[in-house]
């Protein structure tokens, strides 16, 4: 990073600056952490924490924050990127210490002895996707000028994140916004714009955390563009919107799950370890019964309980886009002390002036169609364990999404969730 000019004290007592956060998706996701100035506080102790502990823990958290976007967001389509807020998050955290710390690794489940062994398992996983040409994942950190990170938080941030450093004047607030915003759509192949607005920042604005993820995969088994015909999609039992459905025969992996009232898909994408996961309810009204039975059901329990087979599927083509402030629902979380005039981020400036979080923004979007998805989301090259020696010689199973779903895109081995979301109608509709 770029040295930049010495912070002059004065006898003024600091005022507490804000930080914003924020994180990209294609599926795009973008998350912001905007930090402003505050008063002081310290740190407590972690624990160790296995690869597999790791993943888990960051599985938990995204059925957290989907229950809570859901609940804030009914009847809304939803697509987010938990491993991009996941990242944000702990970029925060390599320089928060007290009670702030602590609430964020109870609320996250990170359980690192310290800040360096936990960012050494967000290291492991942003550094399988350095070369990646389907995934792409990004951070950064605005600062203002005339400011100075800790070298411990810089060191941190640059070797174990990736992510670049920049000064820039928050007073010049619209021209800040045009830079982080020019920086935002950089990253996101131009699909996330405008993520913070000018009136989000000002003099007081001391730190930007940005991740952005970009990731792009075409199918394994693509749909055929002459299968796609105009079919109705159903909002509840009766009414319905017309829609592009695509069509395929193919073998898939597939599973049904009587305790969850609902049968699941998993297609993977080519040249990656990725796949998309869609679990759709066996009711036309059953998602919302459905989600609440997910959040006590492993995705990776779930989908080791599936097996190839031949399939027919109809999925409609769809695009979604979805915006949040993430403040009340980290808070609900757990995480409230980072937005309060308590907060310690001590661990981050040079200056003496405390920090508080001002905002953590929250932006994603998703396209799928016959070739593929665009999305903000993590992959590498790995070859599908099929979990059954043959493919039985049966009457092909059906799986027609006509109806509210939920979809995921995971990391087959491990399960790792990087975009996640429910569709409950589809904008990518018909004209009538």
């Amino acid at each position: 990073m770029k040295s930049a000019v010495n912070f002059k004290q004065t006898t003024t007592l600091p005022t507490r600056r804000p930080l914003i956060i924020v994180n990209l998706p294609a599926i795009l996701s973008i998350l912001a952490f905007i930090l402003i100035s505050l008063p002081f506080s310290t740190q407590g102790p972690h624990n160790n924490m296995a690869t597999v502990e790791f993943s888990n823990s960051l599985e938990t958290f995204g059925v957290k924050l989907f229950s809570e976007l859901a609940k804030t967001n009914p009847q809304k389509n939803i697509v987010f990127s938990p491993f991009s807020i996941q990242t944000c998050v702990a970029m925060a955290r390599m320089g928060a210490a007290g009670d702030t710390a602590a609430e964020m690794d109870k609320s996250v489940g990170f359980t690192a002895a310290n800040e360096e062994a936990l960012a050494d398992n967000y290291h492991s996983i942003l550094a399988a996707y350095q070369d990646s040409n389907i995934l792409k994942i990004a951070n950064k950190i605005y600062i203002m000028k005339n400011y100075e990170t800790k070298y411990k938080f810089n060191e941190l941030l640059t070797k174990k994140f990736f992510s670049g450093a920049e000064n820039i004047d928050f007073g010049e607030s619209q021209k800040a916004a045009n830079t982080i915003n020019g920086w935002v759509e950089s990253k996101t192949n131009n699909l996330i714009k405008d993520l913070v607005s000018s009136d989000s920042l000002n003099s007081d604005t001391r730190l930007v955390l940005l991740n952005a993820i970009h990731f792009k995969g075409e199918w394994v088994h693509p749909f055929p563009e002459h299968g796609t015909r105009e079919k109705d999609f159903y909002l509840d039992e009766t009414n319905t919107v017309k829609v592009r459905m695509m069509h395929i025969s193919e073998n898939f992996r597939y599973g049904e799950f009587p305790e969850l009232d609902a049968t699941a898909l998993e297609m993977p994408y080519k040249n990656s370890d990725l796949s998309m996961l869609v679990i759709l309810p066996n009711s036309r009204t059953g998602l919302a019964a459905l989600e609440e039975k997910l959040k006590t059901t492993s995705l990776h329990d779930l989908t080791s309980k599936m097996y190839s087979t031949k399939v027919i599927v109809d999925m409609p083509k769809f695009k979604a886009e979805f915006s949040a402030e993430l403040k009340d629902v980290l808070t609900n979380l757990g995480m409230g002390h980072m937005f309060s005039s308590n907060a310690d981020f001590s661990k981050m400036l040079k200056s003496p002036e405390p920090l508080q979080v001002s905002k953590v923004i929250h932006k994603a979007f998703i396209e799928v169609n016959e070739k593929g998805t665009e999305a903000a989301a993590a992959t590498a090259k790995k070859a599908i364990k099929s979990r059954c020696l043959r493919v039985c010689k049966i009457t092909p199973k059906e799986f027609i999404v006509d109806h509210g779903y939920q979809y995921n895109i995971i990391q087959r081995d491990s399960c790792t969730v990087w975009f996640q979301g429910r569709t409950i109608t589809v904008e990518d509709k018909v004209d009538q």
